[in-house]
């Protein structure tokens, strides 16, 4: 079934949304702070090359002189020193030669002493220190996750109350422990699974490191920091396939797009840094989006560069658009032609604007209009899956980009790198490639874990999610009743093992299998696709979505309203770091999970047809539409006082009729529980709110036949007793008044009969001691007797006596 491409469920379910804001750390601007020029090592013969920056608050007022700047190349292994052989294997450690953390900046190496030499057991202890600590950090925090020591329930921040702060200090592990409870109750024990992997315990503690790694002196700290950003810049861009390129770590995701937007800004307005605004004024600057999904992030850019909204200007697809991106360049001539400045364009490299064309030609329209592409999105991990062929590996790459590295290697707490070209003047002045040890070494975690897992097992954990992909996308598309809406469109689609062959053009990187899986039930005999889904199917995907997340928690599927195609499942594995290296036994036993509650939901939809033209058969009961339930629907009984016997059509009901009803229905329901508890009480659309026996999700074995015809006959049997217990009502009335009026009339004759006096005060009294009143003349009593409906006299009850025979056989 042909299907246009839906161009809002591309924007919401396919796109990578930004992570939520991080507040930021609002340190004040480091002043008079030492820099330190840096390369890679790859590049160290060429002195003109830009590094990255390195400030340190500690080294503000210090003044290095000549000779120990000297020094300092000696201790990073210069060409002016001849470093031995062991000491060269030995760099790698980052632990400075002479043994001591905070190196030995007076000096240069030390030729080494003799094996039969003593060393001090202080320069032995210390040089073992980060990685003793290390394993140390990591083994107690394994041995503490696993046994979950116990701690007062009163302490515990989900139960305290927030207070001042107490007089004395608690002890150290005290406080260890009831923040390490507090985010184990927190996280329902789901931090075991997040932590299972070592290199994810490594970067958690590496976060310890980076501020253990803040006590050194200033010129170690400026060292180390330096060597640990240049590797990661380095290794970074190796695996990416990102040439003359630079890194730079951050902890908010849209720090990396703020920078790359204040340098461009800086290249292409260079009287930016002294007119401030004024430079701007005569030719606005205008920021292009392919997403509407980003213009949240492109006005906080506006915001922190003090831009107006007005910026930002959103590039959608045109069906003009065959060749290339002739739209686009129509908007940016019109930019030029009124007098402002194009400035760079943010893309995501699986937005609906790359359906028909590459990346490529879209970095070919940049280049020509001296735009600055910004490429984001989860498929940018796919450039690590491209063999190196030289230029032709990175000829989609654009000018810079941001990962969100830790989640696609199923990593936590790692931070965030935006890529950017090397060539780029006002690098520094926007603060990429800035590193600030200060108070910690943000950079130190991504180090820690490029460590730990290496080029192979990063491409080994990429690639393995993509074929998770392509497997669930290649058994979806098998049900015909659901509906891929990641994969519409003329997008042609490129298996992972072609792009690791070399098969297939380098270009093509991006068309991969989506990495936001959107998919919809729709069912076998699928309603009006052009517009939004009937609500009833609303309802049956909302409830597929929650019996996914409850049976098959370990593949997170996020239920997600697309204002033009209704609810729409969502599963992003590059997004949950506890899918990354999922066993195939997990996927599989989500796939199956799917088909089975497929198949029910297909024998409901069936059924349903069926369950509502049997409901337009009786007269007696009328089908109910109940929001937001995805069974067979609401049935509504109407007694038979309220339907006409002659059309069989149900009579205008009054206010106080509707709550009689209502009240007939609440009984229904609760004798239906009485027989099976599957039986639910529902309630129907404002504004009449009526009452109604819910049905829920049935199999095609289900004969529905007869559960309308229990519905019935339960109802009828209601209107039976109730009809049974109004005629009784009316006896019992009737049968009150009888009898209080025969007892007037006996009490009037009495009167008539004893005389008047007996009925005088006192003298009464007296009278009828000395001439007592006969038996036969005093009232007698009334009873009704409900099996014949009649009233008598209580004189039966009298005559005949009950007797009562004990064990004994005596007589009471």
């Amino acid at each position: 079934m042909a299907e246009k491409p839906i161009e809002e469920v591309e924007i919401a379910v396919e796109e990578s949304a930004p992570e939520p804001p991080i507040k930021e750390n609002g340190v004040a601007a480091v002043i008079e702070e030492t820099k330190v020029e840096i390369v890679n090592e790859n590049e160290i013969k060429n002195d003109n090359e830009n590094g990255i920056e390195v400030n340190n608050e500690k080294s503000s007022d210090i003044e290095l002189s000549e000779q120990e700047a000297e020094n300092i190349d000696e201790m990073e292994g210069s060409d002016g020193v001849e470093a031995d052989p062991e000491r060269d294997a030995d760099r790698d450690s980052l632990v400075p030669g002479t043994g001591s953390i905070n190196g030995d900046i007076e000096g240069g190496y030390e030729d080494e002493s003799d094996e039969g030499d003593e060393v001090d057991d202080d320069d032995e202890n210390m040089s073992n220190v980060v990685q003793g600590t290390t394993e140390t950090i990591l083994n107690k925090l394994e041995e503490n996750l696993a046994q979950a020591p116990e701690v007062d329930e009163a302490d515990l921040l989900q139960i305290a109350e927030p207070g001042p702060l107490d007089s004395e200090g608690k002890d150290i592990e005290q406080v260890l422990s009831i923040i390490s409870n507090s985010i184990y109750r927190e996280g329902e024990g789901q931090i075991f699974s997040k932590l299972c992997d070592r290199s994810a315990l490594l970067s958690v503690v590496s976060h310890s490191l980076s501020a253990y790694i803040t006590t050194l002196e200033s010129v170690p700290l400026q060292r180390l920091s330096s060597r640990i950003a240049s590797e990661v810049s380095m290794w970074m861009c190796d695996i990416f396939n990102f040439p003359d390129g630079l890194a730079h770590c951050h902890d908010d995701i849209r720090e990396g797009l703020v920078r790359t937007a204040r340098m461009v800004l800086h290249d292409n307005y260079p009287d930016l840094a002294t007119e401030g605004f004024l430079a701007l004024a005569s030719s606005p600057p205008v920021l292009y989006i392919t997403s509407s999904t980003y213009a949240e992030v492109a006005q906080y850019v506006c915001t922190q560069l003090g831009l107006p909204s007005s910026t930002i200007r959103y590039v959608s697809p045109s069906e003009e658009d065959v060749t290339g991106f002739e739209s686009f360049q129509k908007v940016v001539d019109a930019d030029k032609a009124a007098g402002k400045t194009p400035l760079m364009c943010v893309a995501n490299v699986h937005s609906t604007i790359f359906h028909k064309q590459t990346v490529s030609k879209l970095q070919e329209l940049c280049k020509a209009n001296n735009l600055w592409l910004h490429l984001e999105g989860h498929a940018l991990s796919a450039l690590t899956l491209l063999p190196s062929q030289g230029p032709q590996t990175v000829a989609q790459r654009g000018d810079s980009m941001t990962l969100t590295f830790g989640s696609w290697v199923g990593i936590p707490s790692v931070p965030f790198v935006t890529l950017y070209r090397n060539d780029a003047p006002a690098a520094q002045i926007a603060g990429l490639g800035v590193v600030n040890p200060a108070v910690r070494l943000g950079c130190l975690p991504l180090w820690c874990v490029l460590r730990s897992l290496g080029q192979n097992q990063i491409r080994a954990r990429i690639r393995g999610v993509f074929q998770m992909l392509e497997d669930i996308t290649e058994r979806l598309r098998s049900l015909t009743c659901l509906r891929l809406l990641s994969q519409t469109g003329e997008k042609t689609f490129v298996a992972v093992s072609g792009l690791e062959m070399g098969t297939v053009d380098a270009s093509e990187v991006f068309h991969t299998v989506s990495p936001a899986l959107a998919f919809q039930y729709v069912s076998d005999c699928p309603p009006d696709l052009t517009d939004r889904v009937p609500p009833y199917t609303d309802n049956l995907n909302s409830w597929l979505g929650q019996i996914l997340q409850r049976d098959a928690p370990h593949i997170p599927v996020e239920i997600v309203d697309v204002e033009t195609t209704g609810y729409v499942l969502r599963l992003c594995p590059f997004e949950d770091v506890a899918m990354v290296g999922l066993a195939a036994e997990d996927v599989e036993s989500f796939l199956q999970c799917v088909d089975e509650k497929c198949a029910i939901l297909n024998a409901t939809v069936t059924q349903r047809t069926k369950f509502m033209e049997l409901i337009e058969l009786e007269p007696s009961v009328q089908h109910v539409d109940i929001a937001h339930w995805a069974g067979l629907g609401g049935v509504r009984y109407i007694p038979v006082d309220y339907v006409d016997k002659d059309s069989e059509k149900v009579l205008e009901m009054t206010e106080d009729d509707l709550k009689m009803v209502n009240q007939r229905n609440m009984e229904l329901v609760a004798t239906l529980r009485n027989t099976d508890s599957a039986f639910s009480l529902g309630e129907g659309p404002p504004p009449e709110h009526v009452m109604c026996v819910r049905f829920g999700m049935v199999t095609m074995e289900t004969e529905v036949e007869e559960l309308l015809t229990l519905v019935i006959n339960c109802g009828k049997d209601i209107d039976d007793a109730v009809n049974q217990l109004h005629s009784m009502s009316e006896v019992v009335k009737n049968g009150v008044k009888q009898a209080q009026d025969e007892l007037r009339k006996e009490a009037d004759n009495q009167i008539w009969q004893e005389g008047i006096l007996r009925h005088v005060p006192i003298v009464g009294s007296f009278y009828n001691w000395l001439s007592p009143v006969p038996e036969e003349v005093k009232a007698k009593g009334r009873y009704l007797n409900l099996q014949e409906g009649k009233l008598e006299s209580t004189d039966k009850m009298y005559k005949h006596h009950m007797q009562i025979h004990i064990e004994d056989g005596q007589e009471l």
